[in-house]
């Protein structure tokens, strides 16, 4: 599903694993190394779905290993969150095309293949190297400090034919330009500007003492922070004032002519901790993978050659990840972390490491950047200097585009109603590594996609199936086209190129069903959305769920944030199959230890249900308006009522349980809902969560787990830290209300 805002949802009740017998690990571990056969080898070696053979128990479980198999594959970190216009989202679409085509449907769809290709644009990359620089000269060597030390970070060139320092940005390393900013080359002095903020409603203003018309302003990231701080902002919550917008449009207002932009402690805390995360993963891979050799048998040379190969890609991977920890822990941002849209035309943007900015500061004035953000943050003063010296920035930028594919499938029609289609469909894509499409911020992870949307996808593909089944003995019955969409997270794009660049004709279309987060069905609680979309579909959908017997909350609207609003908004009925919103969308977590896969099997029998009845019905569907206003619908389950974030310490470093274990790293409360069970027990915001029920919080992630495991009217004992004052408090879970 496309983005949403932050859901304040907990987690689900995780799977339990079973154990298994060594001898049977060790044949697994072979079949799983063994060369990826065929696709058409995988379907013939699982389970057969017909029903004559089997009883209905026996279909289902045949039917949820199908399941199973399919997302073990497409939410593997193999496919590495199947970012648009990546290898994994590509390895993907292969791994479809070739399930379309050994179940039998027409692939030869587009020159022969099932691919719909098209191109979208990606935010900005770099131009010509040589056209994104940054040079700062001094002022008759004013650039060299006290000390007589040089500016460190930096290079240095020995050509001074005027005699004054030259400081050279490396690019990629202390200096990368941003996409927020313009493709523009200017020069003029340097100043730095604090935090870049005017605020008269404060009484606050960093260029009050500074010159900033004509000028490059070094500026630093989000706002001052403290105790005092606090009181005049808006305490740990950024005002508006702290955005990068904000700024950019601050500086340019101010006359500046460029900006340079210094991050902020926690902020880089947050992606060296990000990558120190990833670099412990991939190293427990590697433990893994070696245990597992120790169990491979002498014959097993190949697989021991594959895996051993694995093992050096792996540390190739860790040694870039170190390359990247090494930068990051300079706070240099990438091109794309500020926006990728030009914020004010002609004023150029980029980001500096903070080595780079705390030595120009020391050489004008003598004292470090860490020195001068402290002074600003302890007494909400600005401390602005004119730097005294001279920068060139130059920025380069250029659209990006990227080549991705729509995959199809089609089960052809019979008799006299072949003419018309059916789509059923699913998107494929995720948010890769994570980035601005992931609700965890600063974290570069897998996200697996687990319930978004390997779920709706591996439903697609075993509805091919089952739907081909249930038409089998038709006489007359329409086309049903199988699509799995693309670039859905980036906007619906591969659904709208679809129905700009209809495979079939729009008009001769009679419905679209949606298949988005169908993976964690909870409760016996199915969301249908688009009944209102046509007259028919109420009673559709309730005789298909006579056999199926779910919960079903029915939303009137055709519209929403998935694939089938590309088709609503063309006049086509739509029905949108959806379990629910929860605390792991677009998040590291979301991933297949979650999924609940009998739900998934009873979701692709409503689907192919109603999918069924839809092809062989005389009529087809009428079409109806409906509200635009809808609401995507969380899971129903407890809820504390807090948002949170990591507690970190003063300087930026994220807050670590003490030696004994007796003080918790904790997590902060940012905000309390109103009427929550958190508000309710006195919970609020800035408070540190510490324990749960005796059970120290090392993150906030413990929080989320916690709850999630709780069911209504649990109660929760809850320590907190109040700023020196330690409180005891208890809290009463409830139901999240419906949204």
């Amino acid at each position: 599903m496309t983005d949403l805002p932050t859901p304040l949802a907990i987690n689900p009740s995780r799977s339990i694993v079973m154990g298994i017998a060594k001898r049977w690990v060790v044949v697994a571990f072979i079949v799983a190394c063994l060369p990826r056969p065929a696709r058409s080898e995988e379907l013939n070696r699982k389970p057969e779905l017909s029903r004559d053979s089997q009883t209905e128990t026996d279909r289902i479980t045949a039917l949820e290993s199908r399941l199973r198999a399919d997302m073990a594959y497409l939410a593997s970190d193999e496919l590495a969150g199947r970012d648009t216009g990546s290898e994994g989202l590509e390895l993907a679409a292969k791994y479809i095309a070739q399930s379309f085509a050994d179940a039998g449907l027409k692939t030869d769809l587009f020159e022969g293949k099932s691919f719909q290709t098209f191109k979208i644009p990606m935010g900005v990359t770099l131009g010509d190297e040589a056209k994104n620089s940054l040079t700062i000269l001094g002022r008759t060597d004013a650039l060299t400090s006290a000390s007589e030390k040089p500016v460190e970070a930096v290079d240095e060139t020995t050509d001074k034919p005027d005699n004054r320092s030259r400081i050279t940005g490396n690019l990629g390393k202390t200096f990368q330009p941003l996409g927020l900013g313009a493709t523009a080359k200017v020069q003029g002095p340097v100043v730095f500007a604090g935090y870049g903020i005017t605020a008269p409603e404060l009484a606050y203003d960093d260029y009050a003492s500074v010159k900033a018309r004509g000028a490059v302003v070094i500026i630093l990231r989000k706002e001052p922070q403290g105790t005092e701080a606090d009181k005049r902002f808006d305490g740990v919550r950024n005002t508006r004032h702290a955005y990068f917008e904000s700024k950019i449009r601050n500086a340019a207002d101010q006359g500046a002519i460029g900006v340079l932009l210094v991050n902020d402690p926690v902020s880089i805390a947050q992606s060296v901790q990000a990558i120190d995360r990833r670099i412990a993963s991939e190293t427990g891979s590697i433990s893994e993978i070696q245990k597992q050799l120790s169990l491979l048998p002498a014959e097993a040379e190949n697989i021991r050659k594959r895996q051993e190969a694995r093992i050096g890609e792996i540390n190739s991977m860790i040694d870039d990840l170190k390359r990247q920890r090494e930068i990051a822990s300079e706070g240099l941002m990438n091109i794309g972390d500020a926006g990728e849209k030009t914020i004010v035309d002609g004023l150029p943007v980029a980001s500096i490491s903070w080595s780079l900015a705390s030595g120009l500061l020391e050489s004008a004035s003598g004292q470090t950047l860490d020195a001068v953000k402290r002074a600003i943050d302890d007494s909400v003063s600005p401390r602005s200097i004119d730097l005294k010296a001279d920068g060139e920035l130059q920025t380069a930028l250029s659209p990006a585009e990227v080549a991705t594919s729509n995959v199809l499938g089609l089960l052809p029609g019979r008799g006299t109603l072949a003419g018309e289609t059916i789509v059923v469909g699913a998107h494929y894509d995720h948010v890769g590594m994570g980035g601005p499409g992931s609700l965890a911020p600063g974290t570069i992870a897998i996200h697996n996609g687990a319930d978004d949307n390997a779920s709706g996808a591996s439903v697609l593909l075993s509805s091919v199936h089952r739907i081909a089944e249930l038409l089998d003995g038709a006489e007359n019955h329409r086309q049903v086209l199988f699509i799995a969409f693309t670039a859905e997270e980036r906007g619906l794009l591969g659904s709208e190129h679809y129905v700009n660049y209809p495979r079939f004709p729009l008009e001769k279309t009679v419905a679209m069903i949606n298949l988005d987060m169908v993976g964690r069905l909870r409760n016996n609680d199915l969301t249908v959305y688009g009944i209102g979309t046509s007259s028919q579909f109420d009673p559709l959908v309730e005789r298909a769920n006579q056999k199926t017997g779910f919960q079903l909350f029915k939303v009137t609207s055709g519209y929403g944030p998935s694939d089938h609003q590309s088709f609503y908004t063309r006049k086509i009925p739509v029905l949108f199959f959806f379990t629910g919103l929860h605390s792991d969308y677009h998040r590291p977590s979301d991933k297949i230890d979650k999924i609940n896969f009998n739900g998934m099997a009873r979701i692709t029998d409503i689907t192919s249900a109603v999918v069924s009845e839809l092809a062989i019905v005389a009529q087809r569907p009428d079409y109806a308006t409906t509200d635009r206003d809808v609401k995507i619908r969380q899971q129903r389950q407890v809820f504390l009522g807090v948002s949170l974030q990591e507690a970190f310490d003063r300087d930026g470093e994220k807050a670590e349980p003490d030696a004994e274990g007796d003080q918790p790293a904790g997590a902060t409360v940012s905000a309390v809902s109103v009427g929550s069970p958190a508000e309710t027990a006195g919970v609020r915001p800035n408070d540190r969560l510490m324990k749960i029920n005796g059970i120290s919080i090392r993150s906030l992630s413990d929080v989320i787990e916690m709850v999630g495991q709780r069911e209504e009217n649990d109660q929760l004992i809850i320590e907190l830290q109040r700023g020196t004052e330690k409180i005891t408090t208890s809290a009463t879970l409830k139901l999240r209300p419906e949204q």
